[in-house]
């Protein structure tokens, strides 16, 4: 006899719902991207060999016309690992975006859940390679960000600029530290170039970034600059990002070269640099191999949440992603 977990049961009863809803009304979408690659990774003087996967997702985006102009719609979308099959954030089964949405002439409203608009604004352009995602992903830019509860709205396009701003309501909880988080984005396209600016603030943290895009035939070149400072230990700390990133394209394969330096408080800093080439098998499938190395100097700490203070990482990863 085989007994299914409740989670499993969730998770079919959705995916029941979902086939319905596709039946029945054509304007929502399932959607998602599988990434999963080989990887050796040297952390420090510890080296491990194995299976990671590279920020996986699926999720169910809904639209509805209402007249004149007018759409209302919402977004679910859940992280998970394809290594193994589990959720990427424990007691959040849409941790990656779970948000509702008014659009029309005069922009879209969004509520509920999603990431910063000022992070795509700057870091997420400048990542050409493998859109900021994985053991290469940008560990140098500091987001500063609580992605619930969250009230935003997007301008619309005007002569090339859109702008964007968001709050997210601390509502009493501890762990939003008592202060509504705020941030805002910017993004102009003109011709070859493409530019983007932000701003966050959050109790004692904040950042500002610029970036700027330039795309002509195979050639691809994109930077940022960010400052930011937050409190730590009662000490204020500031620190300065410059990150540059090249990709050219060939055929079906793109090479790509990425590049960024920080100087965090006293001597501390930190390099991060990242070599890679990409082969497209279709349009939503590509092979990918990477090399990327972290160097933390005199006390830097980036990349906290695996590395000690002072401590490097080096990894080689291959693997594929497939978009659906």
């Amino acid at each position: 006899m085989t007994v299914f977990s409740p989670k499993t049961l969730a998770a079919c009863g959705l995916f029941a719902f979902s086939s319905t809803a596709l039946a029945d009304a054509s304007a929502v979408t399932f959607y998602g991207r599988l990434d999963t690659a080989l990887e050796s990774t040297q952390t420090g003087h510890r080296r491990v060999h194995g299976l990671n996967s590279s920020d996986a997702y699926f999720g169910f985006k809904g639209v509805e016309a209402l007249g004149q102009g007018l759409k209302a719609g919402f977004v679910l979308e859940s992280a998970i690992q394809t290594d193994d099959g589990a959720t990427s954030q424990a007691g959040s089964f849409f941790s990656n975006r779970s948000e509702v949405f008014l659009e029309g002439a005069f922009g879209t409203v969004r509520m509920g859940r999603f990431f910063n608009p000022s992070y795509y604004a700057v870091a997420d352009r400048t990542s050409l390679h493998n859109e900021d995602y994985g053991i290469s992903a940008d560990a140098l830019y500091a987001g500063v960000e609580n992605a619930a509860n969250r009230l935003g709205y997007r301008s619309p396009t005007r002569h090339g600029l859109t702008l964007e701003s968001t709050v997210s309501f601390h509502e009493r909880d501890a762990a939003h530290q008592g202060h509504n988080a705020y941030d805002l984005a910017a993004n102009y396209e003109r011709g070859p170039w493409s530019f983007g600016a932000g701003y966050g603030a959050w109790a004692d943290a904040q950042q500002y970034a610029v970036r700027a895009t330039w795309t002509q035939g195979d050639w691809t070149i994109s930077g940022y600059h960010q400052r930011s400072q937050d409190r730590v230990a009662g000490v204020q700390a500031k620190t300065q990002v410059g990150r540059a990133a090249v990709a050219y394209a060939m055929g079906a394969g793109e090479l790509h070269a990425n590049f960024g330096h920080a100087n965090a408080p006293g001597q501390a800093e930190a390099d991060q640099w990242t070599v890679g080439y990409n082969h497209h098998l279709s349009a939503r499938t590509k092979l990918y191999a990477f090399y990327t190395v972290l160097q933390n100097r005199h006390g830097a700490h980036f990349a906290a949440e695996d590395l000690a203070a002072g401590e490097d990482r080096k990894s080689l990863s291959v693997g594929i992603r497939h978009h659906f």
